[in-house]
């Protein structure tokens, strides 16, 4: 039997497009006849876990075959104030469970050909008391992918959160660079080969602004194809 891959995608920042890539992946997979389940661990910013403006009503709201999926069955943690997952369930008096979070998510290996965990905001944030998402990830034993920020400032972001899933024992399979801004190309492609250089890591390309999320067109999906080639 096939094991399940799990890919865990990671943003370097918050709001960077990790869902977008999520969508992206998700489609990619669909459309290769594999079967992913996509999974967000944390969500906060959260009214309930099948609302239909959250992240994983997006993903499956986009995704063809997939609309009809629950997406309360993806959402593991669901707390309403947008912030750490840490602080906005102790807003609510509660506090996450990493274990059954962690079971919660091996449950679903059997079923599908790949896991699409998108993290909550970048690697350090705070899950619990004890755990940053870097440390869930490493826990969920999923090999992480890196979205990243197009524009100025990237180069830094990205090459630290290489660095921390170095210090980890974690190798990304890849980077792929979100352009929703529309940066200038030539920093683009600066940006790209610097992060390339000095973080060892493959760069798969850029996804640029998409205005049809169903029919998110070629240069994004070619870029998605070539850094889910370490998963087919």
């Amino acid at each position: 039997m096939t094991l399940c891959k799990k890919i865990a995608v990671i943003g370097t920042d918050t709001d960077v497009g990790k869902t977008v890539l999520s969508l992206l992946i998700m489609q990619s997979l669909t459309g290769k006849g594999k079967t992913p389940f996509y999974i967000k661990p944390f969500q906060t910013g959260c009214l309930s876990p099948s609302d239909p403006r959250g992240d994983a009503s997006f993903v499956y709201g986009h995704t063809p075959g997939l609309e009809q999926r629950d997406p309360a069955r993806s959402v593991l943690n669901c707390h309403e104030n947008p912030k750490a997952p840490w602080f906005a369930a102790r807003d609510m008096g509660e506090t996450i469970d990493i274990a059954t979070t962690l079971a919660r998510i091996r449950e679903q290996e059997v079923h599908y050909s790949h896991l699409v965990i998108e993290a909550a905001g970048g690697l350090l944030v705070p899950v619990t008391g004890e755990i940053t998402m870097a440390d869930f990830i490493k826990e969920c034993q999923a090999q992480p992918v890196i979205a990243a920020r197009a524009g100025l400032g990237t180069i830094n972001h990205t090459l630290m959160t290489v660095e921390c899933l170095k210090a980890r024992g974690m190798r990304p399979a890849g980077i792929i660079f979100m352009d929703a801004h529309k940066a200038d190309g030539d920093l683009i492609q600066e940006n790209m080969a610097a992060v390339a250089r000095f973080s060892g890591v493959p760069v798969a390309g850029v996804v640029g602004r998409i205005m049809d999320f169903k029919a998110p067109g070629p240069d994004g999906l070619e870029a998605v194809a070539r850094l889910l080639k370490p998963f087919l």
